[in-house]
């Protein structure tokens, strides 16, 4: 079973979900985690999408936490219970919003800058909060470039690994990597978040809706899985690839 982490579908920047329907019978995905992308805040076009097909998909909707109705919108959000999660900053989000965030067990879907997603101040949030699964996108936003070896930025990161309440996506690879596909470089990221995090708190995005995207790319995503991590055992790559993001979205079906 493969679960794509993180798509995004829309009606004018990206793509709409039919065509994620057709790629996703030529891929073999079986569901999928629509997240609302960045600049959107309507997050009705999504709750369509889950509610017309809750077998496929679940959903994170988009609040801007600088909006003085966050903690509202965030409450209809959970009492609605159409969407799974919604997708915030590390830095900057009012402590209503996280309240509001830990009273309805709802997924944050955490996005950078690094620093914040590093940061003291981060990390006190996570652990305030036990009701709220943080779910940590693309390796906290990490520019591989900016944090060669001995890695001293990722091991901050790694500190919220020992967090329970936390998982990471292995994604964004084609704009966070310094090297093209396979991605040698971030080869080492992926070993220590695998040890940090254990492999039932990871999850696999193949960024379908990446600028100028292909099916071949796409289908390349899953191959960076199954045939270039040669430390992952089939049962690794099995939870990767998909269990471990239906388990903490709830079961998407």
């Amino acid at each position: 079973m493969i679960v794509d982490c993180h798509v995004h579908v829309g009606l004018t920047k990206y793509r709409p979900v039919t065509d994620y329907l057709d790629t996703m019978k030529t891929h073999g995905i079986a569901r999928a985690v629509l997240v609302q992308y960045l600049g959107n805040p309507d997050n009705g076009y999504l709750e369509r999408c889950v509610l017309e097909r809750p077998d496929l998909f679940a959903g994170v909707a988009l609040v801007d936490p600088q909006d003085s109705r966050a903690p509202r919108l965030v409450d209809e959000i959970g009492e609605r219970g159409v969407l799974r999660g919604v997708r915030l900053p590390a830095g900057g989000t009012p402590s209503g919003v996280w309240r509001a965030m830990d009273t309805h067990r709802l997924v944050a879907s955490v996005t950078g800058p690094f620093a914040d997603v590093t940061g003291d101040a981060f990390l006190d949030i996570v652990d305030r909060h036990p009701g709220v699964h943080f779910r940590l996108e693309h390796l906290g936003w990490l520019k591989l470039a900016d944090d060669p070896p001995p890695y001293r930025g990722f091991r901050r990161f790694l500190r919220l690994a020992e967090r329970p309440n936390t998982s990471t996506s292995w994604s964004g690879f084609f704009l966070n990597a310094g090297t093209p596909y396979p991605y040698p470089d971030a080869e080492p990221y992926l070993r220590m978040s695998l040890a940090a995090f254990g492999v039932d708190r990871l999850m696999w995005s193949g960024d379908w809706n990446r600028a100028g995207g292909t099916d071949a790319d796409y289908a390349a995503a899953v191959e960076h899985v199954t045939g270039h991590m040669p430390f992952l055992s089939d049962e690794d790559r099995d939870r990767v690839l998909g269990r471990s993001a239906d388990t903490i979205f709830g079961g998407i079906s």
